[in-house]
């Protein structure tokens, strides 16, 4: 695995969150059905899908940058 996709990964997960939170401050009522304030999540399940999903973004990002280096500078 790239020692990277840790990096990575963080990166994700901060970014998942952020927008979490500011969903959570738009939409106060869909995002208590789902267990978030701010930027925690109280249900464990929504939170291991939060983290799925950063995980495969990363991994996504990570083949971007190493195939399309050019394309995908930051």
């Amino acid at each position: 695995m790239d020692p990277r996709m840790l990096d990575y990964y963080n990166r994700e997960l901060a970014y998942v969150r952020e927008q979490g939170a500011e969903f959570a401050t738009q939409f106060p009522k869909v995002a208590a059905r789902l267990g978030m304030r701010d930027f925690e999540v109280a249900d464990p399940y929504v939170e291991r899908l939060l983290e799925g999903f950063a995980f495969m973004s990363a991994r996504i990002q990570l083949k971007m940058d190493a195939e399309f280096p050019r394309f995908s500078q930051r």
